[in-house]
């Protein structure tokens, strides 16, 4: 049987508190990233149309960070170090984190060179199928939804232009 690696331990305000440091520093990397970025748009053209989507992620980032924060700390008792110990990832979870983000650099690259919208496409269904859905009405709507949904938002009410193949521009 393998051995659960253990959470460090500190003594915080009198009590030992068990601390999940590498999720804490993760989620801190990520929600210092969307603070930043947010502050950046903000200076750099601080009107409606720049900040309509992103002010409201970063904020969205904010407090789901606390939440993450708060679940980081457990207070463990003398005789209580089961609370400490981290679960080992099922097996095969390691290749299905590596395959959505090969999935999703894949997406970000091709993004420009086939448009957006057909990128959009194969990276919602390669990331259905390689997740497991098989029923062949999802695979075909999801993506097809979310494709005609957001080239119609950026374009008519953000009026943003996308790099597109085939569906048509609704902003213009």
């Amino acid at each position: 049987m393998a051995r659960i690696p253990a959470l460090p331990v500190f003594r915080i305000a009198g009590r030992r508190v068990a601390v999940d440091v590498a999720h804490l520093a993760f989620a801190t990397g990520i929600v210092g990233w969307c603070v930043w970025f947010g502050l950046d748009a903000w200076q750099s053209q601080a009107d409606v149309e720049n900040l309509i989507m992103i002010v409201p992620a970063a904020i969205a980032a904010l407090a789901f960070y606390v939440a993450i924060l708060v679940g980081c700390f457990r207070v463990v008792g003398r005789e209580d170090d089961a609370v400490s110990q981290r679960a080992p990832l099922r097996a095969g979870m390691g290749a299905k984190i590596a395959g959505t983000m090969a999935l999703l650099i894949a997406y970000v690259v091709t993004g420009p060179w086939i448009g957006f919208d057909v990128t959009s496409f194969g990276y919602i269904l390669a990331m259905l199928l390689f997740l497991g859905e098989r029923r062949w009405l999802v695979l075909l709507l999801v993506p097809t939804l979310f494709c005609v949904l957001a080239v119609y938002c950026f374009g008519t009410i953000l009026g943003t232009p996308l790099p597109l193949l085939l569906v048509p521009d609704f902003g213009s």
